[in-house]
């Protein structure tokens, strides 16, 4: 059966289990790989950038975000802020005080950044960032990687059998498709940074 959705994806799941008394719980292995995706998977296609006008020391990121790429500022000509870490941060607001001005550095905390100085003026801001592969809960439902690549989601899922399957071989098997599935879309994507190809992004605002 060809998986094109994820009714589809749950069908060849239980397909490939044979077991009746998993049907139930077949959406939470599929949650469980997709959130393993999202924690490990970065690839061109979930580049996305957005912008919006920063007036504070703390900003909180678009929706969707998973990690930083870069952040600039709108401005003529446009200006890269330099990522630093929070402790650095902290000591160059020691140092130089609190005065406000335009922000050269960034700092991640948490599902915010930090900028210093702190903006003297609103400032538009573009950021670019890898966001979280689009969910699925309906059976008509569908995202880039499942279409691009049905079987890593297919595997991925059956991994998370493990604790049901116990010693059932399959699982090392599964495993091995994974994996290999997994390192193909990475090296796919270095091959085309590499090649000198531009990242397609999508514009969005936020804030």
């Amino acid at each position: 059966m060809a998986i094109t959705n994820y009714g589809t994806l749950k069908t060849e799941i239980a397909e490939f289990l044979n077991r009746t008394d998993l049907t139930a719980i077949i959406p939470t292995f599929i949650t469980f790989a997709h959130n393993k995706l999202n924690r490990d998977l970065r690839t061109r296609q979930m580049v996305a950038r957005a912008t919006a006008n920063i007036s504070t020391e703390y900003n909180a990121f678009p929706p969707n975000f998973l990690q930083i790429r870069d952040i600039r500022l709108n401005t003529t000509p446009p200006v890269a802020l330099e990522q630093v870490s929070t402790e650095e941060q902290n000591q160059n607001r020691e140092r130089r005080g609190d005065t406000a001005g335009r922000p050269r550095l960034y700092s991640v905390i948490g599902e915010s950044f930090q900028v210093f100085p702190t903006p003297s003026s609103a400032v538009e801001c573009e950021i670019a960032f890898y966001e979280k592969i689009p969910a699925m809960t309906a059976d008509s439902d569908y995202n880039w990687l499942l279409t691009k690549s049905p079987e890593i989601y297919l595997y991925g899922s059956l991994v998370h059998t493990a604790p049901y399957l116990k010693d059932d071989e399959r699982i090392v098997l599964w495993q091995t498709l994974y994996r290999d599935i997994f390192n193909s879309l990475t090296q796919e994507d270095e091959k085309s940074r590499f090649g000198g190809t531009t990242p397609r992004m999508r514009a969005r605002s936020f804030g």
